[in-house]
């Protein structure tokens, strides 16, 4: 990414001389030429596959679309590494398969998973005890959850379905059924909610309806980062669980680019891993500043402080 790519085409044996050539970027018009190499340049574009295509009209009148090509662009340096300090512990309710995490007013808002045992509940952060619970269908599996405004919104994994509660009191005030294959990750950047479906495939959606605006692909300087799961937007910033990683990634939700790449492990000692599953959960509190972490089936949720 920010290189600057050379396209050239040239006419088929037999069809004649060029006329012009149409070349698109993503469907997208980028240039017209009689016939001359094309200097794309992608620094203004975002990390991931990219599709090219050419028509060449021939002097006599023919048109010819050529075979696609693609251009996968990455990120132009390595993720920078950054560790974390563990500020307080706080206990965590080790029955609870963490899948989406957040927190606003004081609580923990936490979406759980596995079918027939998915919840979603608002905990105490100083106890890890639940003050509200609420049991999906027992067919439902549950996945990442966003506050939007006054509104909890939580994904189920293969249902294709999203739940959106009153945060006040967890009524349920509709469904929606979206057409992404698998609900991972859910945040919301204050326009869009932004969604993961267990690939490199970052999804901005229509935060009223949960139908794709745009996506884009996430890539380090190596190539596309999968199974991207649990999000939180922190500052312009977009940090995400990889599933089955210690690590948590810092990307740029603009570009795809991943920007940082923090080493979390160790958070869990010895003694307390028995029974414990994936990293998993990341929880924000934009008043104080305050960073979150925890995993499926920990025993503990600790307030980290990430560094260099």
């Amino acid at each position: 990414m920010g290189a600057t790519v050379t396209l050239s085409a040239k006419a088929r044996d037999g069809a004649g001389a060029i006329d012009s050539l149409r070349w698109t970027v993503n469907g997208k018009w980028l240039k017209t030429t009689t016939g001359d190499d094309v200097a794309w340049n992608t620094s203004n574009q975002t990390t991931g596959t990219h599709r090219i295509e050419a028509v060449v009209y021939y002097t006599s009148g023919q048109r010819e679309t050529l075979l696609p090509a693609t251009v996968l662009l990455l990120a132009p340096q390595a993720p920078k590494p950054y560790t974390y300090r563990i500020i307080q512990a706080y206990p965590h309710d080790r029955k609870a398969y963490t899948q989406g995490l957040l927190f606003d007013d004081g609580f923990l808002y936490e979406s759980t998973g596995l079918e027939g045992q998915s919840t979603l509940r608002k905990v105490n952060l100083q106890t890890g005890v639940p003050v509200q619970v609420i049991d999906l269908p027992k067919n439902m599996f549950g996945e990442g959850l966003a506050l939007v405004d006054d509104k909890l919104i939580q994904l189920t994994w293969q249902n294709q379905v999203a739940f959106v509660y009153q945060k006040s009191d967890f009524k349920l005030l509709k469904r929606i059924d979206y057409q992404i294959r698998e609900g991972w990750g859910l945040t919301y950047d204050g326009t869009h909610l932004l969604m993961t479906d267990g690939t490199a495939t970052l999804y901005f959606l229509d935060k009223e309806f949960l139908t794709e605006v745009r996506r884009i692909e996430v890539c380090d300087n190596k190539g596309t980062v999968d199974q991207l799961n649990e999000l939180e937007y922190i500052n312009g910033e977009l940090w995400a669980n990889v599933y089955f990683s210690d690590h948590i990634l810092r990307i740029d939700p603009k570009t795809g680019i991943v920007l940082g790449k923090i080493d979390m492990s160790g958070l869990l000692k010895d003694n307390e891993k028995a029974g414990a599953n994936v990293l998993n959960g990341i929880a924000y509190d934009e008043k104080t500043g305050k960073i979150y972490v925890t995993g499926k089936n920990w025993p503990k949720l600790f307030e980290i402080s990430v560094m260099q």
